[in-house]
């Protein structure tokens, strides 16, 4: 893997968690606007049951979702970052070692 490509993944992770910084900031929006609005009036007159009893609303599910995504993009960055300091030790060790070797060697 070159210094290239350990850059580009680098700037892909922090893409990813920019964007699940925005996700959640988009999401708080609106859980608030939801939570101002003023709940429906209940039909008292009404005996029909063609509502739905209990459950979630879309926009909680929406929230969970969106929380859900957004933990796995900043997961996902983590193990990203995680990685690549994992590779670079498992590239840089040996070479090290190498130089270390030949400086040693006087040559």
């Amino acid at each position: 893997m070159s210094a290239v490509d350990i850059r580009q993944a680098v700037a892909d992770a922090r893409a990813a968690e920019a964007n699940s910084e925005r996700i959640a900031e988009i999401l708080a929006v609106v859980q608030a606007v939801q939570a101002a609005a003023p709940a429906p009036a209940a039909h008292a007159a009404c005996s029909c049951s063609h509502g739905k009893a209990g459950g979630w609303s879309a926009g909680k599910t929406v929230a969970v979702v969106g929380g859900g995504a957004a933990c796995v993009c900043v997961l996902t960055g983590m193990f990203l970052a995680i990685a690549l300091v994992g590779l670079a030790f498992i590239i840089g060790g040996p070479i090290g070692y190498l130089l270390m070797r030949e400086i040693r060697k006087g040559k």
